[in-house]
């Protein structure tokens, strides 16, 4: 059994548990619950996100609330799928590490290098590796809190490899009935019974400050490998209303 940094999945979801629409509509947190992402990524060392919410979301990843160093922005594409010119290889404000399987486009590796990111193969064909990429996140890059922002199918393999150690999720007010999972398996078997469910206990919850969320916090109580660091504080209400005062 290897060390590995701690994984935190971090989400806001729907009622139904979804994170976006059929159409991509995504935009589900309140001013308190973007306080809540950015003071979570001021207290780890790397946010971690898949193909899908580069090439859909184009976000950055880099605004935070809090100076916790080293700090990446990590991105898994087991095929190099995402475009060269998405922001989150094109601000120079954090840097980026990409990990990729064995059978990405030479030509793809070269242009991400050329723009300063890093890319790290590991894994064969068009599948990264998920266990030995944290490795190597806490061997090589010091990391050793790791926060999930998804998508889905990644954060699916995760937890499907025991390799999450907290959920966290809010809840918005707002049903989607289709559209993108929490938790989405791409070849449609997901978790079949209860057994196979990663097991969680409920450590914290509390009311969002704008009253209409409410923010769970779960440990998974079946996590794989030893995570070398704890948790970041759990029930942050608090923090976020004197953040949101400044």
């Amino acid at each position: 059994m290897y060390e590995r940094p701690f994984v935190l999945h971090f989400s806001t979801m729907t009622i139904d548990g979804r994170i976006a629409s059929a159409t991509g509509y995504s935009i589900l947190s309140c001013k308190f619950d973007k306080l809540r992402l950015y003071l979570l990524r001021g207290m780890v060392n790397a946010v971690m996100v898949g193909a899908s919410t580069v090439n859909i979301d184009n976000p950055r990843l880099a605004r935070r609330i809090g100076d916790v160093k080293p700090y990446y922005r990590v991105v898994v594409d087991g095929r190099l799928s995402t475009s060269p010119n998405a922001r989150v290889y094109n601000d120079t404000s954090v840097p980026t590490i990409v990990f990729t399987g064995g059978s990405a486009p030479r030509e793809k590796i070269e242009e991400l290098r050329r723009r300063g990111v890093e890319v790290v193969v590991v894994g064969e064909g068009h599948r990264v590796n998920l266990g030995d990429a944290l490795r190597i996140l806490l061997e090589n890059y010091g990391v050793k809190r790791v926060l999930v922002e998804g998508g889905g199918v990644l954060a699916h393999s995760l937890h499907r490899e025991r390799l999450v150690d907290e959920l966290r999720v809010t809840i918005a007010p707002v049903l989607f009935a289709a559209g993108r999972s929490i938790v989405d398996d791409p070849e449609g078997r997901g978790f079949t019974e209860w057994p196979a469910s990663p097991r969680l206990s409920l450590e914290c919850h509390e009311v969002c400050p704008c009253g209409h969320c409410i923010h769970l916090v779960y440990r998974v109580r079946d996590a794989q490998c030893c995570p070398v660091s704890t948790p970041p504080p759990r029930c942050l209400a608090d923090r976020i209303l004197r953040a949101a005062r400044l």
